[in-house]
């Protein structure tokens, strides 16, 4: 299955998450901060990120637009926003720096396993 990393500020949603994807067999990192997840996607180049957006030290536009300048080589990894924020200009902005998806809260976890799923089985993680 694929490597994902986690990047969520909420404790217990983070934990929901990450016990989701590990229940359907996926190897899953955590951060509870922008500044982590940056330095956790460096160093372990998942095939996978989900990141919510409002989250201190560097919120999630943040982070992504510092992963695509710094560590290029990961930028076109599959990156899915989980967000409270809805509006369409919302998830528009995420869409514009290279999102590959965008799940709003509260998360609907058939619809964000969904995604994780068409995501691997498209061959679209990155090969290990």
């Amino acid at each position: 299955m694929a490597n994902i990393v986690v990047v969520e500020d909420e404790k217990d949603l983070r934990e929901l998450i990450v016990e989701e994807l590990v229940d359907q067999g996926h190897d899953v990192h955590e951060a509870s901060n922008g500044a982590e997840g940056l330095a956790l996607i460096a160093r372990i180049s998942p095939d996978i990120v989900l990141a919510d957006i409002n989250m201190p030290r560097m919120n999630g536009y943040e982070m992504r637009s510092q992963l695509v300048s710094n560590h290029p080589e990961l930028a076109k990894r599959p990156f899915i926003f989980v967000s409270a924020y809805s509006e369409k200009s919302d998830i528009a902005d995420g869409m514009i720096l290279g999102a590959s998806h965008y799940i709003t809260k509260p998360i609907d976890f058939d619809a964000l396993s969904g995604w994780v799923k068409s995501l691997t089985q498209a061959n679209q993680v990155h090969p290990r």
